[in-house]
């Protein structure tokens, strides 16, 4: 069972204490009540109210929350006082756990709770937990009631039996209790005929009349008439115990809609209300305990600081592209923490967006399939990794987005996530929505702090989170995001709001005036396409090719891990060693499916089928040697991770012998015989810089001097060592120019390969050999600590297009050219990298840009 947090014990400890007090105060009470009755005298509301007298005592004692102000009394439709407190909680601080614990600390074990949610979403979510008897809320509840829950909806017939030997749970969305029309709420005062056992036979007159003689307030059929059988009554006669979840989302932020709420519940004759709310109504809510933001962060529950950035004066897709590179920072921050630590995390950003009906997309207001395609034609995401979730389209219906099977990394939504949305892999906010962004900044701030697992990494970067915002000055941006913790409950946190970037502009930029007006082309991967040419495409000219029948299941023995083992240990006061024991198990559905490993292997493998194919033949492994079900399922998260690195391993070498065959096939080339696929230099472009970015520097501080456009900025450049490197490259005399690629961004120069990514390099280069045949230079620059996987594969890529225009594919003019493809590490390696710009380099190979006189 989940333990709680220090501050949630300390919420329940004092929810405990109002209750030895209100206990206290009812028998003082009835026994003052008593005896006034016996004497023949009135009993004034002040003896009756013990709740207000149990608050008061309390109050007195320090045991309320500070501030709380008086006490607010409650009565049901039938005078009768209604004990009424509220539990402050922050977004992302545990409020409905706290409820099912404070269930548990009322030690009553059955009859009925109503458990009011104010959302579909949280209903749903609320609704799926106290089903799964393996979630800390369902337990909970099963210890409070030794064992014998049940989960009642508004439509479920409720039995005397259930009643009397259950704890029984009814959710109930909030406009079925809130609102005074509707059809919703009008079923709950419908004569349905449900609950037989709670109400005299038909025609039972005699029964009627004791019915309502204890029930004077029930709702009749007609006047003078039977009571109704309706949810209403059964309510009335139950007196559950209320639970308000998320309760300032009932009231409102008027404060007549948020007392008629109030009177709305109080006509079900609550026995007891216990509200959790984020941001309590004064003069409504009784506050018991206010839980700051602080305390969260204390307890590690919630990412901080926020950090923010703020574009001005760019495209939308510059917000986009900058997220997304945040999100690549995480990832490989969270790759590592696994790696060393076994801990998964998969970050996840949010797309705020300003449309999402399927007839609104004009080109005006950005659209959720403006942002899908712009992830994934021009920033490489996957199509599988993006998801929208809106009023009319839900792709986020059933999937678990804590599951290492999920493949979802980014969420495109306009309003659908303000309310009852969690997942503490959310990281990154990215707001595109230009026209309201104060009001989607307040309220979707809180979706991306929960802190996953409840316990901070230890790694910077891991333990923040990160908004980024689309013309709004950054000075505003930071007062909507602290307005959004407090709207959240967040209190105590304006500091932690850190604004980490300068407002950027836009500036020109163009080519030096010696190469404006100049043809200017590179060379693109290209494929057969029958007669003609056409750009390379990963899933319809490599994957095709790949042997997906040789593609086996890995042998399991390969790398084994040890089924986990649950131990626990009672130390007594006696002498000799503390006895060991397995806990028991809950009882747990382990059938191994194979839809669920099939799952996982879906953004790699294409076909489904083959997908199966191979799960089936690893399963038959694992049983042959020797696993049984629970223990594949066991360890079926580090299996399903064994199973998908194998499969993409193979794919890959697989996918490399398709491309190497086409390319001895003549199949695919590198080269710029037709110009009309070759990419051409652009004559200028725009650039995103800080809006108090600095000119880069040659070594001695004068001015760049060849490269291919200006100005350049200091930020284009992601490493000291880039920046190194590029000082270098404007030393080479024999250089014409040279580029910075603007990876990523769009527009810019990329290779392709045999792996479904596009390659952007770092740089591009021309010079050497003589002005008609000149040399082509790509560079990717890599720190020393970077020489990794994906480094290896760009090495062997641009090894293979090398090698590619020495087989004399690609002519300029009267004969083949020349051209380097270097991977640099360090600066040691900056001379040999530009060794053929004199035209002997022992490194040249067939290959060049093609320049077009003016």
């Amino acid at each position: 069972m989940m333990p709680l947090k220090d501050y949630q014990s300390g919420a329940v400890a004092a929810f405990g204490r109002w209750l030895d007090e209100l206990a206290r105060a009812e028998r003082q009470s009835q026994k003052a009540s008593a005896a006034l009755e016996a004497a023949g005298l009135p009993v004034p509301d002040s003896i009756r109210d013990y709740p207000k007298a149990a608050w008061d005592a309390l109050a007195a004692a320090g045991g309320v929350a500070p501030g709380a102000g008086r006490y607010v009394s409650r009565t049901d439709a039938a005078g009768r006082p209604i004990p009424h407190v509220c539990l402050k909680v922050p977004t992302g601080g545990g409020k409905t756990l706290l409820a099912a614990a404070a269930l548990d600390r009322l030690g009553r074990q059955t009859g009925l709770t109503l458990w009011v949610v104010p959302t579909r979403a949280i209903y749903e979510q609320t609704r799926i937990a106290l089903r799964t008897r393996q979630h800390p809320y369902r337990q909970i509840l099963e210890r409070a009631s030794g064992g014998r829950v049940k989960l009642f909806e508004k439509e479920t017939p409720i039995s005397a039996l259930d009643l009397e030997n259950y704890m029984c749970v009814m959710l109930l969305m909030l406009p079925a209790a809130n609102r005074q029309k509707g059809r919703q709420f009008l079923r709950m005062f419908r004569d349905s005929g449900r609950y037989p056992t709670l109400f005299p036979d038909s025609g039972d007159a005699l029964g009627e009349a004791r019915l309502l003689d204890r029930f004077p307030d029930l709702e009749r059929i007609r006047p003078g008439g039977p009571p109704k059988q309706s949810l209403f009554n059964v309510f009335k006669m139950l007196r559950p115990v209320v639970v308000l979840d998320e309760a300032h989302k009932a009231y409102g932020k008027k404060r007549e809609a948020g007392e008629e709420f109030a009177r709305s519940v109080n006509r079900l004759d609550p026995r007891m209300t216990i509200e959790l709310s984020a941001t309590p109504t004064q003069g409504i809510s009784n506050l018991l305990v206010d839980i700051r933001g602080s305390a969260l962060k204390a307890e590690e529950m919630i990412k901080l600081p926020v950090q923010v950035f703020s574009v001005i004066g760019a495209e939308w897709t510059q917000v986009l592209a900058n997220a997304h590179g945040e999100l690549e920072r995480l990832e490989a921050e969270a790759q590592s923490l696994q790696a060393s630590e076994g801990r998964y995390i998969r970050p996840v950003a949010v797309v705020r967006v300003e449309r999402t009906g399927k007839d609104q997309r004009d080109g005006l207001r950005v659209h959720a399939e403006d942002v899908r395609e712009r992830l994934v034609r021009h920033l490489g995401v996957p199509q599988r990794a993006v998801a929208v979730k809106s009023a009319e389209r839900n792709e986020l219906a059933g999937v678990d987005l804590m599951s290492e099977l999920c493949p979802i990394r980014w969420v495109i939504t306009k309003s659908a996530l303000m309310e009852g949305w969690d997942c503490p892999f959310a990281y990154v906010l990215a707001m595109l929505d230009n026209t309201t962004a104060k009001r989607a900044l307040t309220q979707l701030v809180g979706r991306v702090m929960r802190q996953p697992h409840a316990q901070r990494t230890g790694r910077e970067p891991l333990d923040c989170c990160y908004v980024h915002c689309w013309n709004t000055e950054v000075g505003k941006a930071v007062s909507f995001v602290k307005a959004g913790l407090e709207e959240e409950g967040l209190t105590g946190l304006g500091g932690d709001v850190v604004a980490d970037s300068p407002t950027l502009r836009r500036v020109a930029v163009r080519r030096r005036s010696e190469f404006r007006g100049t043809d200017i082309f590179l060379p693109r991967v290209l494929h057969k396409d029958g007669a003609g040419w056409r750009e390379l495409e990963y899933l319809s000219d490599i994957v095709p090719g790949v042997d997906w029948e040789g593609i086996d299941a890995p042998d399991p023995r390969a790398s084994q891990a040890e089924a986990p083992a649950i131990l626990s240990a009672v130390v007594d006061l006696g002498e000799g060693p503390a006895p060991v024991y397995n806990d028991r198990e809950l009882a747990i559905d382990k059938t191994v499916r194979i839809s669920r490993f099939v799952y996982r292997l879906c953004d790699i493998v294409p076909n489904p089928w083959q997908a199966a194919r191979i799960v089936q033949q690893f399963v038959g492994k694992l049983r042959a040697g020797g696993e049984t079900d629970d223990a594949i399922f066991d360890r079926r998260a580090y299996l399903a991770h064994m199973l998908h690195k194998h499969v993409a391993e193979m794919i890959e070498r697989d996918a490399e012998r398709v491309f190497m065959e086409k390319i001895a096939r003549k199949e695919i080339r590198f080269d710029l015989k037709i110009r009309r696929l070759s990419f051409r230099m652009p004559e200028d472009y725009e650039l995103v810089v800080p809006e108090r970015a600095g000119l880069f520097a040659a070594k001695d501080g004068g001015a760049i001097q060849r490269s291919l456009f200006e100005p350049i900025y200091g930020e284009q450049f992601d490493s000291d060592l880039e920046q190194k490197f590029a000082r270098y490259l404007d030393e080479r005399k024999a250089l014409q120019w040279w580029h910075r690629v603007a990876a990523r961004q769009g527009g810019d120069y990329y290779l392709k390969g045999w792996k479904p990514d596009r390659v952007w390099p770092d740089f591009v280069a021309m010079g050497g050999g003589t002005p008609e045949r000149p040399r082509l230079l790509v560079f990717e620059t890599k720190g020393a600590h970077l020489d990794n996987a994906d480094t290896a594969y760009k090495k062997r890529l641009m090894d293979t297009l090398r090698g590619a225009f020495d087989c004399g594919t690609m002519t300029v003019a009267d004969g083949p050219a020349k051209g380097t493809f270097r991977i640099v590490f360090d600066e040691a390696e900056f001379p040999e990298a530009v060794a053929d710009l004199d035209g002997a380099g022992r490194r040249a190979g067939g290959g060049a840009p093609q320049r077009a006189a003016p």
